[in-house]
C-alpha cells in the first residue's frame, strides 16, 4: 500500500484518538503498510477484501491497530483478546464519531462494529493470530540467529 494512503489511516487514527496509537507509533509508514492489508483477513481475495475496506472505510484506522497486533502479536490467548476489544472500541469510537447519535447510520455503522469483532474474535480470528504469531517469532528468531552470529565472529 501506498506510503501516502498508511500515512493518512495514521492521521485518522490519531485524530479519532483512537486506542493503540502509542504502539503503532513505534512503526515506520514501510513497516505498518507491510502489515496493512484492508478490512479483511488475507485469504479472501484481494479485490473481495478492497470491496468491504471501500464500504467499511469508516473502520479502516481501526483495522490498522488490529493488522499492526496481529503482525506483531505473542500468539497468547490474551493478546489475542486484548487485539480483538481494542479493535471493537475503536470501531464503535469511529462510529459514533462518524454520524450523530440521532442518525440511524450510527446505529448501522455500531452494528457492523458488532459484527467485524464477532468475526475477529471467532475461530477464523484465532487461526489467524495464531499464523501471524507464528510468522512473528519465526522472523524474530531468524533475526537473533543473525546476530548472534555477528556477535560471535
Amino acid at each position: 500500500m501506498e506510503a501516502e494512503k498508511i500515512d493518512s489511516l495514521v492521521a485518522r487514527a490519531v485524530a479519532a484518538n483512537l486506542d493503540g496509537l502509542d504502539f503503532l507509533s513505534s512503526y515506520d509508514s514501510k513497516e505498518i503498510s507491510a502489515a496493512y492489508n484492508g478490512i479483511g483477513p488475507e485469504w479472501l481475495p484481494e479485490d473481495i477484501r478492497k470491496k468491504i475496506s471501500t464500504h467499511l472505510d469508516h473502520f479502516a484506522p481501526a483495522a490498522l491497530i488490529h493488522d499492526m497486533r496481529y503482525q506483531h502479536g505473542d500468539g497468547s490467548r490474551y493478546g489475542f483478546n486484548f487485539a480483538n476489544m481494542e479493535f471493537w472500541g475503536n470501531c464503535v469510537k469511529l462510529a459514533n464519531d462518524a454520524h450523530p447519535w440521532y442518525s440511524w447510520k450510527r446505529y448501522s455503522a455500531r452494528i457492523a462494529a458488532e459484527a467485524l469483532y464477532d468475526f475477529v474474535r471467532s475461530q477464523a480470528g484465532w487461526i489467524a493470530w495464531s499464523e501471524a504469531s507464528r510468522k512473528n517469532l519465526n522472523t524474530e528468531a531468524q533475526r537473533h540467529e543473525g546476530t548472534e552470529g555477528k556477535e560471535m565472529q
